[in-house]
């Protein structure tokens, strides 16, 4: 089979989610309304951005499995204090702390180079027990300081909240980060072959521990989003986000072998992701469908990855 019809099966799955999801679409007449699509870019935006920070790890070669932690950053680490009554400090302490757990993650792949599954399993287990901990295991509600980010504003007669615009500008910035800049060349460089990028004279360790601050900064951002939104926080809230952002990245088409995808995979997986699940809710199907599918959907891509990737090395 030929380079070019490798690629078309390499495709074949994105292919048929988008089929799958014009059948249930056609099930139903509310899909393509503003509101509902409104909501479909709404409801991706936080799993959206934490899908952005983990393509920037994949990208690099490496995954991060400790994005769960994203709703109890902070808001699940500590009493409300004087930071957390000021809005600036408080977004401030949110993009801070996720740096600063990110760092960690990269100075253990990276440098120490601990395995990457390992690492940030345990480093997701760490941050969550520290939240139960210093919580004593009861939320913290009432958190306002990041209510302004989930107003809006309403085009034509539709409202689109902040929350979708902040993800799709975060959305365009990094594409032009990794597309645009040497800086996203070396990360590319770095998943593609670690080795032949440092003897180019990439600084690789010093790059993947970035790769992995930048996630930490998308946890940062995704507590931000999902503080403003619920106004409580947990240190269990988000469970789950963490395989979410990786599904994201591979049913965009995102390489989990590195160095292959890009940042609108990421978003575009996302998004599409979240449009199969909320038509599934829409056309009537319990709640257990939506897993169930996710599930499989992610089998298949990660499948039709492999198979791809094992042409290439024949």
């Amino acid at each position: 089979m030929t380079d070019g019809k490798w690629r078309v099966v390499n495709r074949l799955p994105q292919l048929a989610l988008v089929i799958a999801a014009l059948i249930l679409i056609l099930r139903t007449e509310r899909f393509f309304t503003p509101g509902t699509l409104t909501s479909i870019l709404t409801q991706a935006s936080i799993v959206g951005v934490l899908a952005l920070g983990q393509a920037f790890v994949l990208l690099g070669g490496r995954f991060d499995l400790s994005r769960g932690d994203a709703g109890s950053d902070r808001g699940g680490r500590g009493p409300p204090g004087p930071a957390w009554r000021s809005p600036g400090r408080g977004r401030e302490a949110a993009l801070a702390i996720g740096a600063l757990l990110g760092s960690i993650n990269g100075v253990m792949v990276a440098a120490v180079r601990t395995n990457p599954f390992v690492t940030t399993l345990s480093t997701l287990l760490i941050f969550r027990g520290a939240a139960f901990i210093i919580l004593g295991g009861q939320p913290l509600s009432h958190i306002r300081v990041f209510q302004a980010i989930d107003s809006g504003f309403t085009l034509g007669t539709t409202f689109l909240p902040l929350r979708g615009v902040l993800f799709l500008a975060l959305t365009c910035l990094s594409w032009l980060i990794l597309r645009q800049t040497i800086y996203g060349q070396h990360i590319y460089a770095l998943g593609g072959n670690a080795e032949a990028a440092r003897l180019s004279g990439v600084k690789t360790v010093r790059l993947r521990v970035e790769t992995f601050i930048l996630s930490g900064l998308a946890a940062g951002v995704a507590t931000i989003l999902f503080l403003s939104w619920l106004r409580v926080a947990k240190p269990d809230t988000a469970t789950g986000y963490e395989l979410d952002s990786i599904a994201a990245c591979v049913v965009g088409g995102v390489s989990l072998q590195g160095g292959r995808g890009s940042i609108l995979d990421a978003a575009g997986g996302c998004l599409l992701l979240q449009a199969l699940r909320t038509q599934i809710t829409m056309s009537g199907f319990p709640e257990e469908y939506r897993t169930l599918v996710t599930g499989i959907v992610i089998l298949i891509f990660a499948a039709a990855a492999a198979l791809a990737l094992r042409h290439e090395r024949a």
